[in-house]
């Protein structure tokens, strides 16, 4: 890292870990001052019991609940003006996002068109939400996105194929409860792609030109915690496992909150926005090659993610060594049967639009933090490498 230059850490959020955790959320409500919350989720989490279950602890704690389920696979702008709506409406004081990312970023940026006003495009990019809105309270039902601790939100116009990113310190929720408890009555796929976002997290902040040694440990530790744990969690749900990659998503969500991704997050998140492929897939299939077209600029760091996930790599040259990081990674999404091209996953390669996916990617915040520098040319063969 560059000691020339000052690095900024921090994290707003108060953080409650553990199994049974959420049976104090109407606790840490009361602690905000609020006695009515907008509780945003979807349809999925609604069905599995985990609304009624949070809004009963809320009801116990007196605190009154208007419920939103509505929230889409990709969170839109359509999703915020309903939530903001209900809020007004109701007389809420605060949100609680239940969820994946997607109901934890729609409670975070409603919180924002709350306290700012304006629509969501008006805060694109950094540091442009200028008052914090309504307090949020965040419960993660996957283990994956970290939204829970992060200050940003990705918002999706359906309008324009296009998702909004906006990152600032204003976005954060006020409370982030982790329980893993939460995440056991998630489906395997869930658990398996979730965990892949929190490890494309986790690789690319580690990566990126942002990383210091503070986040490095974070984000180490997360890989290593992950490679150890997403398999078990995945197949055998256990319990333990799911907490540590649960834990890990937490973890990383801190620390690339503070330098950004790279590559893989730029490339992916078009496909997302134009065909609907859900995040962490999206992720698995661009992390193998994306972090691939960028070993050459990091090669030690690689090796260091070759040992996090369990390869003995010691007497191997750097170069080698930094191959079985990049294998390491592919293994580990291919055992949890993650897709590792589009065509995989259902999507024709015709169907793709690599001019206007390419020219979408490098808009990503990401294209500036690759240790190794990103080019339109570089974009379009990564997306022909990954269709399949």
């Amino acid at each position: 890292m560059a000691w020339d230059s000052v690095h900024l850490f921090e994290c707003p959020t108060r953080i409650f870990y553990g199994f049974g955790a959420s049976a104090a959320v109407g606790e840490r409500v009361s602690e905000l001052g609020v006695r009515k919350v907008a509780l945003v989720s979807d349809r999925g989490v609604a069905g599995a019991g985990l609304v009624d279950r949070i809004g009963g602890h809320l009801d116990e704690a007196g605190i009154d609940v208007a419920v939103y389920a509505e929230t889409d696979q990709n969170p839109t702008t359509t999703n915020l003006d309903e939530i903001c709506e209900l809020y007004r409406r109701e007389g809420c004081g605060g949100l609680i996002g239940l969820g994946g990312g997607s109901s934890m970023d729609a409670a975070k940026a409603s919180s924002a068109l709350l306290g700012n006003g304006g629509s969501i495009w008006d805060y694109r990019g950094k540091d442009l939400v200028p008052r914090p809105g309504p307090p949020v309270v965040c419960l993660p039902t996957t283990c994956g996105t970290g939204a829970e601790v992060t200050f940003v939100v990705v918002i999706t116009d359906p309008g324009e194929h296009f998702k909004v990113v906006c990152a600032a310190r204003n976005l954060a929720s006020r409370v982030a409860i982790v329980d893993p408890d939460l995440v056991r009555s998630a489906p395997p796929p869930i658990v398996a792609a979730t965990g892949a976002d929190a490890l494309a997290h986790a690789v690319e902040s580690y990566l990126n030109l942002g990383s210091d040694p503070l986040l490095d440990s974070i984000n180490i530790r997360a890989i290593r915690m992950i490679g150890a744990n997403l398999r078990s969690a995945v197949y055998d749900r256990d319990p333990e496992a799911i907490g540590q990659v649960s834990l890990a998503s937490t973890m990383t969500g801190i620390a690339f909150n503070m330098n950004a991704n790279a590559i893989v997050h730029a490339a992916s998140t078009p496909v997302t926005a134009h065909h609907g492929v859900p995040h962490g897939v999206a992720n698995a299939i661009f992390m193998p090659a994306g972090i691939d077209f960028l070993r050459p600029a990091c090669e030690e760091k690689l090796r260091d993610i070759a040992i996090a996930l369990g390869e003995d790599v010691a007497e191997l040259p750097v170069e080698d060594a930094a191959v079985r990081g990049v294998e390491a990674v592919r293994e580990l999404l291919r055992t949890v049967e993650l897709p590792d091209t589009l065509r995989a996953y259902g999507l024709d390669p015709a169907a793709l639009d690599i001019p206007t996916l390419v020219e979408d990617a490098m808009k990503s915040r990401n294209i500036t933090t690759n240790p190794r520098p990103v080019t339109r040319d570089d974009l379009a063969e990564l997306y022909r490498t990954v269709a399949g």
